[in-house]
């Protein structure tokens, strides 16, 4: 009955994606696509088990997954198996129909679909027995090949229900030949940086864009960057802990105000009702010289960027009287695969994941589509383009990294609460003190939920990285 009334209740959720107020609840990273129509792979024999794949279809697009379906089809066709893959920018919703009536496909990668619903549902089927076979291009079980914290967000005791398929990091972007014309440097603090936006703005170019269409991902993704800053692994702990106040303690007001005031001074005019592609068109074009974006940018503005542009990342500077250690970046696991528990060929789907994100497949997933790998050090570096590659050096440098599990636990609080408010932080409508009474009150009526599954916390160490709370 737990599971029903679990089930039913995501089917609630879905449907209120039809209010448009709402239609983030669940999807609200799939408009962020922008990209083609459905597809699938054309077949041309039916062999005796077919194995559907669906592949959200975002910014790394699905032409290296289709690629990769075909090499497994070919390689495996004498065993009767056959990978039958597509891909959709609207890939949750037309799935969640599926799974609701348990014909689901065997194999899906996209983490908007509300997955600790589908976890205490015992509708997802664990990876533990996956992660312990080797993959292709090593000896060793697959499970031990992930990067620090990249199998964490949706764990629960000792299983594992959903990995994944690349590595993400929010890190601020910039033109490296714009910097280099006008004798500007990537800043490493944050009083730098507030110099360098007054010299950008002073030479007629807005310092800042962001994706303001999409407060909830974009504006929440660099607002976490700011709570370590700003209030170090403490204030982390204290949001992932889900304390009440968290998000109104003085740290957290403090990287509100920051952004806050940030916004309202750089931010490019217009920017708030931009989508991200309108958004990053503008950076890619000269018209403003930063953006805080995660590693898709560079595939996802590929047919747009100038010749001699250069993309290049740095990393959130540190603040003047912080207490985050600034080696550490907002990052986690990106592109989650997961495995309906009613999906008919389990043991396939489980055989393709390990496929798709393997040591063998990394330097050609980071050469076609410019991903980097979840599993540590698979990544060569001359697989992938200049910009990744000063990603890598951001990773390569860091101690560690950090993120909060809000966004993923509560689909209605991200849509309701959070993406609103962070709109009126960014536009300066609210203060940071009401930005942080309007979070806390929005996760504290989440937590009331009945049908919100909270698997344990783990806390960060911020001694172990040399913070003082």
């Amino acid at each position: 009955m737990f599971a029903q009334r679990l089930f039913d209740r995501l089917g609630h959720l879905y449907n209120r994606l039809m209010v448009a107020r709402l239609i983030a609840s669940i999807l609200s990273l799939s408009i962020l696509a922008g990209c083609d129509a459905f597809h699938r792979l054309p077949s041309k024999d039916a062999p005796e088990r077919v194995v559907e794949v669906a592949i959200f279809q975002g910014g790394y697009g699905i032409g290296w997954h289709r690629m990769m379906a075909e090499r497994f089809n070919a390689e495996n066709a004498s065993r009767g198996v056959r990978i039958e893959l597509w891909g959709d920018p609207r890939t949750a919703e037309i799935i969640k129909p599926r799974l609701l009536r348990g014909n689901p496909p065997d194999l899906v990668l996209d983490e908007r679909l509300p997955l600790w619903l589908l976890i205490a549902s015992d509708k997802l089927a664990p990876f533990t027995e996956a992660l312990t076979i080797a993959p292709s291009g090593s000896d060793k079980p697959w499970g031990e090949l992930f990067d620090q914290g990249m199998l964490d967000m949706f764990r629960s005791g000792d299983d594992v229900y959903a990995l994944p398929a690349a590595y993400g990091a929010w890190l601020v972007w910039y033109d490296a030949k714009m910097f280099r014309d006008h004798g500007w440097e990537p800043p490493q603090t944050w009083n730098e940086m507030i110099a360098l936006c007054d010299k950008i703005q002073a030479a007629g170019i807005a310092p800042w864009t962001v994706q303001g269409k999409y407060p909830y991902f974009y504006g929440w993704n660099t607002y976490v960057a700011f709570v370590q800053r700003a209030g170090g692994l403490a204030a982390i702990n204290r949001i992932n802990a889900l304390e009440p106040d968290a998000f109104s303690h003085p740290d957290a007001v403090e990287a509100a105000r920051q952004m806050q005031d940030f916004a309202t001074k750089y931010l490019q005019r217009g920017a708030m009702a931009m989508t991200h592609t309108e958004s990053q068109l503008q950076f890619v074009q000269g018209n403003a010289a930063m953006i805080f974006c995660g590693l898709w940018l560079e595939n996802e503005m590929k047919n747009s960027l100038p010749p001699d542009f250069e993309m290049r990342a740095f990393t959130l500077p540190v603040f003047d009287g912080g207490k985050g250690n600034p080696r550490l970046f907002h990052g986690q696991g990106m592109e989650y695969l997961f495995v309906p528990r009613d999906a008919k060929n389990q043991d396939i789907a489980f055989e393709f994941a390990r496929y798709l994100v393997s040591p063998a497949a990394a330097a050609d997933m980071g050469k076609t589509i410019g991903v980097i790998s979840p599993l540590e050090g698979a990544t060569p570096r001359d697989s992938v383009s200049a910009a990744q590659q000063s990603a890598l050096d951001v990773i390569d440098a860091s101690q560690g990294l950090f993120s909060v599990r809000a966004y993923m636990l509560f689909p209605a609080w991200r849509s309701q609460v959070m993406g609103l408010a962070m709109a009126d932080l960014l536009r300066g409508d609210i203060t940071p003190e009401e930005f942080g009474r309007r979070m806390d009150n929005g996760i504290a009526v989440a937590k009331s939920d009945p049908d919100v599954i909270i698997p344990p916390f783990q806390p960060y160490d911020p001694a172990a990285f040399g913070e003082t709370p």
